[in-house]
């Protein structure tokens, strides 16, 4: 738009310019007479051109550059929670029985073991029953061979015999047998074992006492009575049964045939 102005002012000021000239020659011509109404149609001419147009360069208005730098916003929006407030109807679901929270694995293990640990006691407590009982029977079989040997000292009359020195090895005999049969009664495993071989010793011993109270009656200052004889000699049938039937028991306690 700009540019088609400026070509017709060029072109009025173009014409103008023409007028102008055409004037002149005219006036050259015709000479001074014609000069007024020339003039006049030049003066008309002159004063209804229209200005001669300014063109204006076009004006660059360079601003300058401004830079702003904003800062980043860090907004932060709290989470909101909304409730709301809604009526749930629940139906109850058919309650299904619950496994069972006994751990019985656990348990049967712990049985398991206990039955292990109760036998493996017992057996240890057998095997040194059957040691000690081993122990025992060797040390109760010498004491039970003295005892039989020291029932058949007093048997044989060495016992009632007429030196002083025979009754006395006897008696050493038996004394020594029931020693090691209180020594056998003292360790035994048993109470029962304990209760034989301390009835053989105390057996022995009764019928030694009951075979010296006999001789002394005999071989007295006063002649005996047929009932104290009597008495004596029922006294030595008792004393001889009740080391046999010591001796047997004792025999059998360990294992050994008694010998008559």
């Amino acid at each position: 738009m700009r540019s088609q102005g400026s070509s017709g002012r060029k072109r009025l000021t173009g014409l103008a310019v023409g007028l102008v000239a055409v004037s002149g020659l005219l006036v050259a011509f015709t000479g001074p007479a014609s000069a007024s109404p020339t003039r006049a149609i030049l003066a008309d001419v002159t004063t209804t051109t229209v200005a001669p147009t300014t063109t204006l360069a076009p004006t660059t208005t360079t601003e300058p550059a401004s830079t702003t730098t904003l800062a980043p916003t860090t907004t932060t929006v709290a989470p909101t929670t909304s409730t709301s407030s809604t009526t749930t109807t629940t139906t109850a679901p058919l309650i299904a029985p619950a496994p069972s929270s006994t751990p019985w694995g656990l348990i049967a293990l712990i049985v398991v073991l206990v039955l292990a640990i109760v036998v493996v006691a017992v057996l240890l407590a057998a095997r040194k029953r059957r040691g000690v009982e081993a122990d025992w029977r060797r040390s109760v079989i010498p004491a039970l061979s003295d005892a039989q040997l020291a029932r058949e000292a007093l048997l044989s009359g060495n016992a009632v015999s007429e030196s002083a020195e025979v009754r006395a090895a006897v008696s050493v005999q038996v004394e020594r047998a029931g020693v090691a049969l209180d020594h056998a009664a003292r360790s035994a495993p048993d109470p029962d074992a304990g209760t034989v071989a301390s009835s053989a010793a105390n057996s022995l011993r009764g019928l030694a006492f009951a075979i010296e109270a006999d001789r002394l009656l005999r071989h007295g200052s006063a002649s005996p009575t047929g009932e104290q004889l009597a008495q004596a000699d029922q006294a030595r049938r008792a004393r001889t049964g009740e080391l046999n039937t010591a001796v047997a028991r004792l025999s059998t306690r360990i294992g050994s045939s008694p010998r008559r």
